[in-house]
């Protein structure tokens, strides 16, 4: 690593151990990830796209020199031993079509800088049965995610068409239907505003997605309701079938309480 002025290099420490001591007490952990973006030369926007499939490489999104982000990594590690933090080492993976994939930090691969991303450093208070939830925790793939498109738009694997308000799925920057996708027939659409059905729904599935529709006046996506599968819904349905019409009245007389 080529020689970094003495000042250059306090100042870049200076800014890892702000970005490091803003982490820790809110997840009693610390990874290469939060540094990066704590000290801005990774955007969060680009890490949540990376953790869903969106983009396929997550240097490529890094905005500054290799040098200069290997230099903040090793401060960092550094920052970590000093305060007796504790290396976990934890995989980054997502669901795909095919089913769990490992996340790709770097073209090249280089398995010292690969093993840093994937090293958590974990506060030394947590209990060994709080470290291992932790670590079950941060080992999970991240919920999948359905659009739902504002414009026609044609699956890259079959080549299916999409229409406006369809729902498809991101691979890489590719558009898959939610057959290729892994979200075919065994999955229904469930629309956001029963709270009782999508909590049981949610329970009852293995596996689901969330799905969200850009809006263009607020410039952001949301959430517009859940993928599930079909038979978790109808035991859902069932469930919820009782205490329907309750529900209903507690909602309204909710609505009248805001009113007055």
């Amino acid at each position: 690593m080529p020689a970094v002025h003495p000042d250059h290099r306090t100042a870049l420490a200076a800014r890892v151990v702000r970005a490091a001591e803003a982490a820790l007490p809110n997840q009693q952990y610390v990874s290469a990830i939060d540094i990066l973006t704590g000290i801005g030369f990774l955007q969060p926007v680009h890490v949540q796209s990376w953790r869903r499939g969106r983009i396929e490489v997550l240097d490529s999104m890094i905005q500054a020199n290799p040098n200069k982000v290997a230099l903040a990594l090793a401060l960092f590690c550094e920052w970590a031993l000093e305060k007796g933090l504790k290396p976990s080492e934890t995989p980054y993976v997502r669901s795909g079509p095919a089913g769990v994939v490992n996340l790709q930090f770097s073209d090249a691969g280089n398995p010292a800088m690969d093993k840093i991303y994937r090293t958590h450093f974990v506060s030394p208070s947590l209990s060994p049965g709080e470290k291992e939830k932790l670590e079950t925790k941060l080992a999970a793939p991240p919920q999948p995610v359905v659009f739902q498109v504002l414009r026609d738009s044609t699956c890259s694997a079959c080549g299916v068409a999409i229409g406006r308000d369809g729902l498809l799925m991101m691979e890489a920057e590719r558009p898959l239907c939610l057959e290729c996708a892994g979200f075919g027939d065994d999955f229904e659409y469930l629309p956001a505003g029963d709270a009782a059905l999508t909590r049981r729904a949610s329970k009852y599935s293995s596996r689901t997605a969330v799905v969200v529709r850009f809006s263009r006046s607020r410039g952001r996506y949301e959430r517009q309701g859940l993928l599930v599968e079909v038979d978790a819904m109808r035991r859902a349905e069932q469930e919820c079938s009782p205490d329907a019409e309750a529900r209903v009245k507690a909602r309204a007389n909710r609505g009248v309480s805001k009113i007055r």
